[in-house]
């Protein structure tokens, strides 16, 4: 017998080395593209819940800082501190502080007070806000979207007599603000979403 014969591998072999390598690359990338999918997954829900915080945030800021002063829209005719029907576009309009003025110099002295508005908008959440109170005819809000892909924007308030109401002010009540405000938002992708803000005190 040849000692010095050399020793390789056949064919046959080979392509069963190939053949498993292939069968463990595909394996291997195919766990590879899951977790991939379910970390962009993750983090698209993430980004969607993130913006749905920041809208509650921004709409809680609102609520807690409203103030009881009605306002005179663009016909002459007044709109409480805090209106909010079915029948109209806009959804809930309020009267609030923390509009900070940046250039508090006798040139460019305004309240600040702001009125805010929201309402959907091709299945956006869009927050309007005025530069005057009381608005001149050809008044218009600025917008700005909070969220896309809303089903529903639902509001209650509860009442001084421990009452859910769907429209504000109440039917021939004085009540002007309401006790607290619970907001429910629908999204295509999160669900229904409830928050209840207490309301307090306002300021006069």
């Amino acid at each position: 017998m040849n000692k010095n014969r050399f020793c390789g591998f056949t064919l046959i072999e080979i392509m069963i080395a190939v053949a498993v390598f292939a069968v463990m690359s595909a394996m291997a990338y195919g766990g590879l593209n899951s977790v991939m999918k379910s970390r962009a997954g993750l983090d698209e829900h993430a980004t969607r819940l993130s913006k749905m915080q920041k809208a509650f945030s921004i709409i809680e800021r609102d609520i807690q800082q409203i103030v009881s002063r009605s306002i005179r829209d663009q016909y002459g005719d007044i709109k409480e501190a805090l209106v909010s029907h079915d029948y109209e576009d806009i959804k809930i309009e309020l009267t609030h502080t923390g509009w900070r003025n940046p250039f508090p110099s006798e040139k460019r002295v305004r309240s600040v007070l702001q009125r805010s508005g929201y309402t959907i908008k091709d299945e956006q959440l869009v927050r309007l806000y005025w530069f005057e109170l009381d608005r001149g005819y050809e008044s218009k809000p600025f917008e700005s979207v909070l969220l896309d892909n809303i089903k529903s924007f639902e509001l209650r308030f509860l009442d001084k007599d421990k009452q859910w109401q769907t429209q504000w002010p109440k039917l021939n009540s004085q009540e002007v603000i309401p006790q607290a405000v619970e907001v429910t938002i629908e999204n295509e992708r999160l669900g229904r979403v409830t928050r209840l803000f207490r309301v307090p005190a306002p300021q006069q």
